[in-house]
């Protein structure tokens, strides 16, 4: 059998020329951007949409290779290929287009063919039910348009705010993913490496999500980290005691620390929010209540918190604004619903100084929503993508044996993966095409018990299985249930 395998081009030295990887947006209803011009062109080939009964296309997500052409982008629901058609096993992600932070694309550290996206579920539809996951994309199949792979809807956490935001580990090769869980005052870091997701580092810090009211503005609004990595800023929606916090942020650890609440009013509703893109200024958008975008300087004061939230100032009081976000180009953009996005221009300069401009891109007849695309603001990685076809070598496995197969117990009606010679302390999961957890093992002390949750319930049929040895390796991989 003949399998992709990943050629990795060398161009280090030309890595800042090459952050493209932001350079095309879809969002709204068939709305798009490209950056690979400038100005940016408008798009109107884009497969999203928005929702009958009235829900609005919020969260989506996008990736170009480092050359800024486009590989896929997603709205938490589907994933779409360059050629705007859902993926084969692209359809059932277990979020939704209502979410405020929908989706998010990494790729694999150290891995151009493997693209992690993350989804964080929404209030308003799904009662936030199915958490934050993960699916991984493998751009070498499917003749290099790209494949959901049987590794789809792992679940990470439940229970979590609409919100989802990414920094580069201090490595420079890694990538903390960072989430918030409802009904706490919890930051979950999760590191992404090349073996895979981490567990996470928990800070509890800032406001409880939500703030004294449950409801659907209780989940919304943003989550943004700096362009450096230094800070995080987070607000929400709610109709009573609002958020509207900024903190610092650790590289190495993945630790959230040092909350400062600028929240100026508790019955005012944020949504958006985005740093500048040198880290100094910080914008919000609230969408209800002292209606407006506002902008704090972080440097007041040399970072005191009072001269901070005494900066504020009124960028504009004009209706409808939702979220921002920083492009590649250095300017912040506000979707607001309708036909036309608005842009802060020079987001480093003080007040009004930023020079806004209402209404500055006419979408053709297409239309924003509440939501445009989520990105790693930094774009700190190389992935131009190039698979060839090869006859594989397996590697060595020393310490693990997995067969591929595994079979009914005697008493044909649980059944048992047969995997052997695993260490003490290796776990196992296995998960169906669609994600689900079908079985998993814990090895404490040497002992081994190998029954799958569900019983008979179990299917013939090929299955995704992980195992993670007690070193934090992981080994990935297919088996296959006979019955």
């Amino acid at each position: 059998m003949k399998i992709r395998l990943l050629l990795l081009l060398v161009a280090v030295p030309f890595l800042a020329l090459c952050q493209k990887q932001g350079n095309i947006w879809y969002f709204g209803n068939h709305a798009g951007l490209n950056f690979n011009y400038s100005p940016p062109i408008v798009l109107t080939n884009g497969a999203t949409y928005n929702a009958p009964v009235e829900l609005n296309s919020e969260g989506t997500a996008v990736i170009c290779d480092s050359s800024g052409s486009l590989l896929f982008y997603t709205n938490g629901e589907k994933v779409w290929n360059k050629n705007h058609q859902v993926m084969p096993n692209g359809d059932g992600l277990l979020s939704n287009l209502s979410s405020t932070q929908a989706a998010l694309i990494l790729p694999q550290p150290g891995n151009n063919q493997y693209y992690y996206v993350f989804t964080a579920d929404d209030f308003d539809v799904n009662n936030l039910k199915y958490g934050f996951r993960y699916s991984v994309v493998d751009m070498c199949l499917n003749n290099e348009t790209g494949d959901v792979t049987m590794e789809k809807n792992i679940l990470l956490l439940d229970t979590v705010a609409e919100k989802l935001t990414a920094v580069k580990h201090e490595n420079g090769i890694d990538y903390w993913v960072i989430i918030h869980k409802y009904f706490s005052d919890s930051f979950y870091s999760y590191l992404l490496t090349s073996s895979g997701v981490s567990d996470p580092v928990i800070s509890s810090v800032g406001s409880v999500h939500p703030a004294g009211f449950v409801g659907v503005g209780s989940a919304i609004g943003q989550l943004k980290a700096s362009p450096d990595g230094n800070k995080l800023a987070i607000v929400n929606g709610n109709s009573s005691n609002s958020v509207a916090e900024y903190f610092d942020f650790n590289k190495s650890t993945g630790v959230v620390s040092n909350c400062v609440s600028i929240q100026t009013n508790p019955i005012y509703n944020y949504y958006g929010v985005s740093f500048s893109p040198d880290n100094s200024k910080l914008y919000i958008v609230c969408w209800l209540n002292n209606i407006g975008v506002y902008q704090f300087d972080l440097n007041a004061g040399n970072g005191n918190p009072t001269s901070v939230i005494m900066s504020k100032t009124t960028i504009t009081n004009d209706n409808g604004y939702f979220g921002m976000q920083l492009g590649v180009d250095g300017k912040i953009y506000l979707a607001r619903v309708g036909e036309y996005l608005s842009v802060i221009n020079n987001p480093n300069e003080a007040g009004v100084s930023c020079n806004y401009i209402d209404s500055a891109i006419y979408l053709e007849g297409k239309k924003c929503s509440f939501g445009l695309p989520n990105f790693l603001d930094s774009y700190q990685y190389h992935n131009q993508l190039a698979c060839t076809e090869y006859v594989p070598i397996e590697p060595p496995i020393t310490e693990l044996k997995v067969p591929n197969v595994f079979s009914p117990n005697a008493d044909n009606i649980n059944d048992t993966f047969i995997i052997e010679n695993l260490p003490t302390d290796a776990t196992v999961h296995i998960y169906n095409r669609w994600g689900a957890l079908v079985a998993e093992w814990n090895k404490p002390n040497g002992s081994w018990d190998g029954r799958t949750k569900g019983g008979s319930q179990v299917s013939a049929g090929v299955y995704y299985y992980i195992v993670t040895l007690p070193d934090g390796e992981r080994r990935k991989g297919f088996v296959e249930l006979i019955k």
